[in-house]
């Protein structure tokens, strides 16, 4: 039980960035389930290296997620506490970067398939949106 204790407690420090770790890992998965959809599509054979791609992301991001966590915790958060009230800036900014970058990926995949551009569409969809908005207002 001590044993037990002893190997999770440390772990507690890293409860706050849980959630984003969980996000960062999810848009890798889901870009590869796309990448894999694309290529059953196209006809490509699906390969074990490309496929292993997925493991390596998801250490690196998340390496990359608990290292700005502790380094903006520990070293820079009494810096930008006295600019920014949000906390884990920093550590939300790059797991924003890494979900933005899978998902660029997933429009890719998804525009290779069906030739639709997902953020085009949803773009223009504001777009209307704001002009309908504004026609009711009138």
């Amino acid at each position: 039980m001590k044993t037990k204790l002893l190997f999770l407690a440390p772990l507690t420090i890293l409860a706050p960035i849980k959630p984003l770790v969980l996000l960062a890992i999810a848009s890798i998965i889901l870009d590869t389930c796309f990448g894999v959809w694309r290529s059953w599509k196209k006809g490509n054979k699906i390969r074990s290296r490309r496929l292993s791609h997925t493991i390596s992301k998801s250490l690196l991001y998340s390496g990359a997620i608990v290292f700005i966590f502790f380094l903006e915790k520990y070293v820079i958060a009494d810096i930008l506490g006295h600019f920014i009230a949000i906390d884990l800036i920093m550590t939300k900014m790059f797991t924003f970067f890494c979900v933005a970058t899978e998902l660029k990926s997933v429009n890719e995949s998804y525009e290779s398939v069906t030739g639709v551009d997902i953020w085009k569409k949803m773009f223009e969809f504001f777009k209307r949106s704001k002009e309908t908005i504004n026609d009711l207002k009138d």
